[in-house]
């Protein structure tokens, strides 16, 4: 056993989805093992500005997922699990790669049900030389007390804010529970890192939240936004995402079966200046990069 190791616990409870399961022998609802599974491993271009740079955010995609979202464009890698089992130790060893190959940080993507490994291989990494920020970028469908085992590894805290509404959250994704979860994970990933600091053009601590914009859901967009400045404040940074296609099995679903009009799309845009908002980007419609910063820094 690896002096740093965190164990998942027996019957998991890392997830809202407390299915209990002993992930040593089989796989829980997110259908991981304890096993860490990582799809691939790049220089990614297509975050926001703060993070992608010049010289690309240092990305890991790991396989499997909590939440199960029925258009999710990554479905090959978080539903069908495609990838490879990594140790600690070559986790490690990919986020040393990248901070050498000129990442301006290293980018968790979807990692929360495997929380305890990714402690193991990050202290590893701080302790051989890891120095760019960590990002964790996530569907905030996370429990605060699993979010408070990354306290004073993660730098930046990168989660979707999915959806506002209980109902939207149960057809679309099977957990009529996130918004809740959602609202109290945000609020623990503020506490432990604040408001987004930029320096240089690019993000070195805090929080960004994101909101993917669903066809027929613009008045939740604008709930989200006014919950976010009521609890956290309007110097909040957001991220509007655009790039919403109808994938996997979106088409099951005719009222999301489209990708955002023009109307949405700007009136989504028109609430974070009525909500007086200052700091974020915005993603132009139907596209999957191509950032706009409408606000000032």
């Amino acid at each position: 056993m690896n002096a740093n190791a965190v164990n998942i616990p027996a019957g998991c409870t890392l997830c809202p989805r407390d299915c209990g399961v002993d992930r040593t022998v089989a796989a829980g609802y997110c259908k991981s093992s304890d096993a860490v599974r990582v799809s691939l491993h790049q220089l990614h271009f297509g975050e926001e500005p703060v993070l992608s740079g010049t010289a690309g955010s240092g990305t890991i995609f790991f396989s499997h997922c909590a939440m199960r979202c029925v258009y999710c464009q990554n479905y090959r890698i978080s539903h069908e699990g495609r990838g490879t089992v990594r140790s600690a130790e070559e986790l490690c060893g990919m986020m040393l790669e990248l901070q050498e190959l000129g990442a301006h940080n290293v980018n968790l993507v979807t990692a929360g049900h495997y929380v305890p490994s990714l402690v193991s291989s990050l202290r590893m990494a701080r302790k051989q030389g890891l120095e760019i920020p960590v990002v964790w970028n996530s569907s905030a469908y996370e429990k605060p007390e699993t979010l408070r085992l990354l306290q004073g590894l993660v730098d930046i805290y990168l989660p979707d804010f999915r959806y506002y509404d209980p109902a939207a959250a149960a057809r679309y994704s099977g957990a009529p529970d996130y918004p809740s979860w959602a609202k109290k994970a945000i609020m623990e990933m503020y506490r432990q890192v604040g408001h987004l600091s930029v320096i240089d053009g690019m993000a070195a601590r805090g929080i960004m939240i994101r909101l993917l914009l669903l066809p027929g859901h613009a008045g939740a967009v604008r709930n989200t936004l006014a919950w976010i400045r009521d609890a956290l404040s309007a110097e909040t940074w957001v991220s509007l995402m655009g790039q919403y296609c109808p994938v996997f099995r979106a088409h099951d679903f005719p009222e999301i079966d489209r990708q955002i009009t023009e109307q949405e799309y700007r009136l989504c845009r028109g609430y974070l200046d009525e909500l007086g908002f200052e700091n974020g980007f915005v993603q132009e419609a139907g596209s999957s990069a191509d950032y706009t910063p409408v606000f000032t820094d």
